[in-house]
């Protein structure tokens, strides 16, 4: 009998290896939890600015204003003459649940406005103060939002952080938000805003992942999801993903389609 030599004993293993790895099935890519992540940060965050520009408009240049809640305070424009010029959207820290999306709200979005908010190339610089929606709380460096054309705005979100005590999320974005409803009314229900652009984050799993709009985002403000849009959702390590946010229906369903397999799941 022929004694095996050494060369052939690698030649063999080698081949039995490549048997072996031949044989097994490639794992399919059912990575859903940056969509959820991302989506659960980029709702509020996104819900920033038409928020600051309901107020900001409807105080003719920021003036002051009361309400039951959230309560709105700014300067007497008369007592502090010039800009830039502050407003505050204080939802206190027992808060409120908001009429639209009856989610409970609390804290401070500190708003500081250039100039008289009507005005195009005035920006806005946000910060949060002990804000959280519905036990997550929400944080960033801060938020700048520029008035860069007639019914469009700049948004930029530096270092976000959203979080509970369960999970952290971080989320950055630059987008531009278009206004194609509701114009020259004091009625913060009928307003209709599309976005654009990029965003980035971590998910809770530590994951980094991009996102870029493909379709215009569509997010009315009498419906608390977004209704339509398409974004591309790209995690580390995987395939670039679709997330279709529907046809305009007001519902918190959308759906994740990877490498051709589509699954449905919630928005926040």
């Amino acid at each position: 009998m022929k004694r095996i030599t050494y060369l052939s004993l690698l030649v063999i293993l080698a081949l039995s290896a490549l048997t072996i790895n031949s044989c097994k099935k490639e794992e399919p890519d059912t990575e859903t939890q940056s969509a959820v992540d991302n989506n659960i940060c980029e709702t509020e965050f996104t819900k920033m600015m038409p928020r600051v520009n309901d107020f900001g408009i409807n105080e003719q240049g920021v003036k002051g204003m009361r309400a039951a809640c959230p309560t709105i305070i700014s300067p007497d424009t008369v007592a502090s003459p010039g800009w830039p010029r502050r407003m505050v959207i204080d939802y206190g820290t027992t808060g409120c649940v908001d009429t639209i999306d009856g989610k409970l709200r609390k804290g401070q979005i500190i708003c500081d406005f250039s100039n008289r908010w009507s005005i195009i190339g005035s920006y806005v610089k946000i910060t949060l103060v002990n804000f959280t929606v519905n036990g997550i709380t929400y944080a960033c460096d801060s938020i700048k939002i520029i008035h860069s054309a007639f019914a469009a705005y700049t948004t930029k979100v530096f270092k976000g952080v959203c979080q509970n005590p369960s999970w952290r999320l971080e989320w950055e974005c630059n987008r531009t938000l278009t206004q194609t409803a509701g114009f020259g009314d004091f009625d913060p229900y009928n307003d209709v805003f599309s976005f654009t652009g990029s965003a980035n984050g971590k998910n809770r799993e530590g994951k980094t992942y991009t996102v870029n709009v493909t379709t215009p985002v569509v997010k009315r403000s009498s419906c608390s999801w977004i209704e339509s849009g398409k974004v591309e959702l790209t995690p580390e390590g995987l395939a670039t993903r679709t997330v279709d946010f529907g046809n305009g229906t007001c519902d918190k369903k959308a759906t994740l389609t990877i490498n051709g397999n589509t699954f449905s799941f919630d928005m926040n």
